[in-house]
């Protein structure tokens, strides 16, 4: 066995009990620890439960496992953040801080029904462990709105780390009205928007969503060009007049059957010679990887829709072909994410 091989019981136990890293970076996130920390080095125990309003045992057993999967560093009897956890230490609306309250208050109870749901091949998860009625995560959220908010907030922070680079590298030439569906708080429209001062961009969401976009959009001062809809992707038709179509991590949440019908409503959409532009994480051809494209689709299949996974670049463009859109390229963003494009016949 060479130095950097790890022993296989000791990988298999990462796996095993990753429940409780995860505990343990939750708690101390969700008590102020790691701010604490940042603000105050050197603190001891019973500095520390003192300023967290704990007693001194619990304390110590957060203090312990913090320090263990190394989120804490402690030199003699005083604790420090180390280069793990000093990004949870401010800004808490930008990832990654912003995704631990959403994995916490939004999949990890739900995330325990995945066999439940490969056996039912259905979203088990959801019907479990998040209230409400609707079939699907995102009908859910808009009975739920603390969670919905704490899932706005985790998925801006997710568009803007591509947004910048989405406006930068899509190449919209050509294009005088996009048609953003699925666009959420406008995160995508304004990025595009500032980079493109010619260009009207629509964005069709779900009521609740457009009505937070639109305020969104008056606050940017981008009213005069970019607007949300109230739209029902699956059971309107998309409004014509426009010349592209920005799908962005969106359609990897539904079924081949779903990304077909909505790739084919934008193929009606759109002029001869209009655009598709799908933003989407990656997997790789071959069916291998990256590790995103198998956490995401559990995700998909567990809790969001029941149906959706990360799905290859290839299916993509076979779907395209199928609906009159001609594949033309595929565009990097970031280390798991891409644009694949293509072009109405």
């Amino acid at each position: 066995m060479t130095q950097t091989e790890v022993p296989i019981d000791l990988e298999l136990r990462g796996l095993y009990k990753a429940h409780y890293r995860f505990q343990f970076l939750s708690a101390a996130f969700q008590l102020g620890l790691f701010a604490l920390v940042e603000k105050e080095p050197g603190l001891a125990v019973g500095e520390i439960a003192t300023r967290l309003g704990l007693k001194e045992q619990p304390t110590r057993i957060l203090l312990l496992g913090c320090t263990v999967f190394g989120l804490l560093g402690k030199k003699g009897d005083g604790y420090h953040t180390t280069p793990l956890s000093k990004p949870l230490t401010a800004n808490f609306d930008e990832a990654p801080a912003s995704n631990i309250p959403w994995e916490q208050d939004g999949i990890y109870r739900a995330m325990a029904w995945f066999c439940e749901s490969l056996k039912e091949d259905t979203n088990i998860g959801l019907r479990r462990e998040i209230p409400g009625t609707a079939p699907t995560l995102y009908g859910r959220l808009a009975e739920n709105p603390e969670l919905e908010a704490t899932f706005h907030t985790m998925m801006s922070s997710v568009s803007r780390l591509v947004g910048a680079e989405l406006g930068e590298k899509l190449d919209l030439s050509g294009c005088t009205h996009l048609l953003d569906i699925g666009g959420g708080t406008a995160i995508n429209a304004s990025n595009v928007a500032a980079r493109r001062p010619d260009l009207r961009i629509t964005i069709g969401d779900l009521p609740s969503v457009a009505a937070a976009a639109n305020e969104k959009i008056e606050k940017l001062g981008l009213a005069d060009r970019v607007r949300a809809v109230s739209l029902d992707a699956f059971h309107d038709e998309f409004p014509t007049g426009c010349d592209g179509v920005l799908f962005a991590h969106f359609l990897e949440i539904w079924s081949p059957e779903r990304v077909r019908e909505l790739l084919a409503k934008a193929a009606r959409a759109l002029p001869p010679g209009g655009a598709v532009y799908v933003v989407t994480p990656r997997q790789d051809d071959d069916g291998t990887g990256p590790e995103r494209a198998a956490l995401l689709s559990a995700y998909f299949h567990t809790i969001a829709s029941g149906e959706g996974m990360v799905y290859t670049g290839a299916e993509y463009e076979e779907w395209f072909r199928a609906v009159g859109i001609e594949p033309a390229g595929r565009v990097p963003l970031g280390a798991d994410t891409v644009v694949i494009t293509g072009r109405k016949a």
